[in-house]
């Protein structure tokens, strides 16, 4: 079988981490980058190994070579892609968060259950080691019953992490182009998809957002707490998220860590990095029954979990199956997420069977 020919649709800062996993990939190879910018796609082109460069996504569906796409744009046009890549008859690979609606959800749920080819909303989180390997200690039974999950998010000054265009962080920071802020709507999509990983679905949830203009039409949604109560038993979640403008946040990607703690009836594990390096401790450590037990021998960089997703992928258009996250968990997600948005907006705790 010959290799997977991939293409890039958006060639921005992130698409770094996902270009590694075609880097020396046996079963797939970068084979075409798409992006406004043609000097641009050409360097990327150039520097990633790739045979073509494109301005418009259109042609690059287009090319009869291509097999694969990945979708790595501003969360406005991630419907329309994706339907269209879809309906080319392409696999197709969608960077998180997954639409700016259910409405747009909706549109490629509909359009992934029509086609043959393999579709998934691409959340690095849940290929990264430490919480595997945490997911596998919960459903092991380390800790007995789950009772509750708690998770930090600290986002420093970004001077001392990736150097990022000032371009593709104003489109963030507009509600209008992104769907909502950079903490809560976009990192935190994130969030939102191990919460249910590790604890399964959310019944209702509750938030405080503050969001604060830092120039006109540019919103920051952060300082924010969240909290929720998962379905099937009392079970909850928080989560906090700062941003501490003059902190150096150690990391070798953005300028954030986040860290969280699983506590059942018999012990927690705590998951101590992930995008960031913040805390000087083992990655992963246990607690049960009065002792502790760090786990060192893992992996721990973030860019390990674009890697693994990356190879799930591939096996999955090559081999058949489904990889995280299918277009109607993908959906979930994204609901979660919406009904805090909404919780924040009305102060008040909001049932995820009200959003649709």
């Amino acid at each position: 079988m010959s290799k997977l020919r991939v293409g890039f649709i958006g060639a921005g800062r992130i698409a770094d981490l996902h270009a590694l996993g075609y880097d020396g990939n046996a079963d797939a190879a970068l084979y075409a980058v798409c992006d406004a910018d043609a000097d641009w796609a050409a360097k990327r082109a150039q520097e990633w190994g790739a045979e073509r460069s494109f301005t418009d996504y259109r042609e690059l569906l287009s090319d009869p070579k291509l097999d694969a796409v990945e979708i790595l744009t501003p969360h406005r046009f991630h419907a329309e892609m994706s339907v269209a890549a879809l309906e080319a008859g392409k696999h197709v690979s969608l960077q998180k968060p997954m639409a700016v609606s259910l409405a747009e959800a909706d549109a490629i749920v509909a359009a992934a259950a029509r086609s043959a080819k393999v579709f998934r909303v691409f959340e690095n989180f849940r290929y990264y080691p430490p919480y595997v390997r945490a997911k596998e200690l919960l459903d092991e039974g380390a800790i007995g019953e789950p009772v509750s999950m708690r998770v930090k998010v600290i986002g420093g000054n970004p001077r001392y992490g990736w150097r990022v265009p000032a371009r593709s962080w104003a489109w963030r920071l507009s509600e209008e182009e992104s769907g909502g802020g950079p903490s809560i709507f976009d990192h935190g999509y994130h969030i939102f998809s191990i919460a249910m990983y590790f604890l399964g679905a959310v019944e209702t949830v509750f938030a405080w957002i503050e969001r604060r203009e830092i120039q006109p039409g540019l919103v920051w949604d952060s300082p924010a707490v969240i909290v929720w109560r998962h379905a099937g038993g009392a079970r909850f979640g928080t989560w906090e998220t700062v941003n501490s403008a003059e902190m150096v946040v150690r990391s070798k990607y953005y300028s954030n860590d986040e860290w969280l703690e699983l506590t059942g009836t018999r012990g927690v594990i705590w998951v101590n990095r992930c995008s960031g390096e913040m805390l000087v401790a083992p990655p992963l450590v246990l607690y049960r029954d009065g002792e502790t037990r760090a786990v060192h021998d893992i992996d721990a960089d973030w860019a390990s979990s674009f890697v693994n997703g990356t190879h799930a992928f591939v096996r999955a258009a090559r081999e058949g199956g489904q990889p995280e996250l299918s277009a109607e968990e993908g959906r979930e997600v994204l609901r979660f997420s919406l009904a805090a948005h909404r919780a924040a907006r009305e102060g008040r705790p909001v049932p995820l069977a009200e959003m649709g």
